[in-house]
C-alpha cells in the first residue's frame, strides 16, 4: 500500500530545478488552460466493481478533543454541525471507501430534513473538468463518459471503482459535484522548476499561496525521507507543488462554500495528508471563518479479524 506521499509524489513530474518562491503570485483559477494532450492510460490494481459494496462494516468514531467514544449516529449527528468536513483517505482501502460513502448518505439525509445545501468535493477530479464533473451530477452524462471526459484514468492513479458508487449516490440525490484539485499540469511544472520558474500563463493558474507553515513543511519533510531522490531533485519545489495542490482544493472549497452561504456544507474527499489539519483545512480557514473538521479514516490498518470495530478520528472542531 502505498503512502499518501508515496502517491502524491509519484503523480508529479520528477523534473530538476531549484529556483525559490519570490514574493506574491496568487491569482484567479478561472483561466482557461489549453486541453491537455491525451495519454496512455496507466496500469492501475484490478478491483471489482463492487469492491465498495464488499467493505461494507459498522463503525463507530472517536473525538480526539475528549476522547469520547461515538456511535455512527452520534457521530453523523456531530458532523452535521460543520461547514466543512474534509475526509481523509487512503485512497486504495476499501473500508475507507464504504465509510466515505456512509457518510455522505447520512449527512443527506440531515440535510434534507434541515434545507442545508449538501455538497462533495473531489481531490480526484481537476478543476479545469469541473463543469463535465457538474453535468454529470445533473444526470446528462454516464460514467463511461465521464471518465473519458475528465481524462480519470490518466490523471488519477486509482479505479474509478472506488468512487463510483459516491459519484452515483450524488447524482441520484441531486448532490452539487466539485471538482477541487490543481491541474496536473500545473503541478508538475511547480515540481518540475519551482514558482520563480513558471510562466505567466502558468503563474495566473495559481491561487493564493502560504509556504511558511512550519508544522506543514515539517510533517511533509517526514513523509520525503525515505522517498527516493534522483540528481537534481529538489525538495523545495515539491513541497511548493503540494501547497499548491492543497491551495488550490482550499480555494475551491472555500469558493463554494462562500457562494452559497449561509446553509451550506461541504464533504471534501482528498487523501490523510490534506486532510491535516494543518492542510486544506487550515488554508480553508485562512480565507474564511468557516467550521471545519477533519476526519481520519483507518481502514488501511483494518484487521480482517471477526468482530473487528472499524473506527474514524475526527478533532470535532
Amino acid at each position: 500500500m502505498r503512502s499518501p506521499c508515496i502517491a502524491f509524489v509519484s503523480s508529479l513530474l520528477c523534473a530538476c530545478g531549484a529556483a525559490g518562491y519570490q514574493g506574491p503570485i496568487g491569482s484567479s483559477l478561472n483561466t482557461p488552460l489549453d486541453p491537455p494532450k491525451p495519454e496512455a492510460v496507466p496500469s492501475k490494481p484490478s478491483v471489482p466493481d463492487d469492491v465498495v459494496e464488499r467493505a461494507a462494516q459498522p463503525f463507530h468514531a472517536k473525538r480526539e478533543a475528549d476522547g469520547q467514544e461515538l456511535d455512527q449516529r452520534q457521530f453523523f449527528d456531530e458532523l452535521a454541525r460543520f461547514d466543512v468536513i474534509c475526509l481523509g483517505e487512503a485512497h486504495d482501502s476499501p473500508r475507507d471507501h464504504y465509510a466515505e460513502l456512509l457518510i455522505t448518505q447520512s449527512l443527506a439525509d440531515r440535510a434534507r430534513f434541515s434545507g442545508r445545501a449538501l455538497g462533495v468535493g473531489f481531490e480526484m477530479f481537476q478543476e479545469p473538468y469541473s463543469s463535465i464533473l457538474q453535468l454529470y451530477g445533473a444526470g446528462r452524462m454516464n460514467d463511461a463518459a465521464l471518465r473519458k471526459r475528465t481524462q480519470f484514468d490518466q490523471r488519477w492513479g486509482f479505479p474509478y471503482a472506488y468512487y463510483q458508487p459516491i459519484l452515483a449516490f450524488g447524482r441520484s440525490r441531486g448532490l452539487p459535484l466539485k471538482a477541487l484539485n490543481a491541474p496536473r499540469e500545473l503541478t508538475h511544472a511547480v515540481a518540475g522548476k519551482g514558482l520563480a520558474g513558471l510562466t505567466p500563463k502558468e503563474r495566473r493558474q495559481l491561487p493564493e499561496l502560504d509556504l511558511d507553515n512550519s508544522a506543514h513543511r515539517a510533517a511533509f519533510d517526514r513523509m520525503m525521507a525515505d522517498h527516493p531522490r534522483s540528481d537534481g531533485m529538489s525538495m523545495d519545489n515539491f513541497y511548493a507543488a503540494q501547497v499548491v495542490w492543497d491551495e488550490t482544493m482550499a480555494n475551491n472549497a472555500a469558493d463554494w462554500l462562500a457562494d452559497r452561504a449561509p446553509s451550506r456544507q461541504l464533504l471534501v474527499l482528498a487523501g490523510s495528508a490534506h486532510c491535516r489539519k494543518d492542510a486544506v483545512p487550515a488554508r480553508i480557514a485562512r480565507r474564511e471563518p468557516f467550521r471545519i473538521t477533519n476526519v481520519r479514516l483507518s481502514g488501511a490498518n483494518a484487521s480482517d479479524s471477526e468482530g473487528f470495530a472499524y473506527t474514524v478520528t475526527f478533532d470535532g472542531g
